[in-house]
């Protein structure tokens, strides 16, 4: 197993606990700005993954299906654009864009495991 495939499994793993602390903001508001400093860990340890993956493309190891591309490049972009959407929303709109935007990620990179 590659360094990208258990690293995945590792950011998977985070993402779900994100995803539940995000489902929790909207129930607890107060805990808002924890999950957001959370995702925006998670974003640059998602950076990485990319950064690991190129890299071993770039060394002969591409993915075994090509849709993995895709699934990798949602799985990094949600985050970050359900951030600055419900930034310019404000109020319980913001809190509901990071939850979905959590959610989609965690769902993206477990499509993204099942397609490596």
């Amino acid at each position: 197993m590659l360094i990208h495939d258990r690293y995945g499994v590792v950011l998977t793993v985070a993402a779900a606990i994100g995803a539940i602390a995000a489902i929790a903001g909207l129930l607890q508001p107060r805990i808002l700005p924890v999950v957001r400093l959370y995702l925006r860990v998670m974003i640059a340890l998602f950076a990485v993954q990319v950064v690991i993956g190129l890299a071993l493309v770039a060394t002969g190891h591409a993915p075994q299906q090509l849709i993995h591309w895709f699934y990798g490049a949602a799985t990094m972009l949600t985050l970050p654009l359900a951030m600055v959407i419900g930034t310019r929303l404000g109020g319980r709109e913001q809190r509901i864009w990071l939850a979905g935007g959590a959610v989609m990620t965690l769902l993206f990179a477990l499509r993204a495991i099942a397609t490596g």
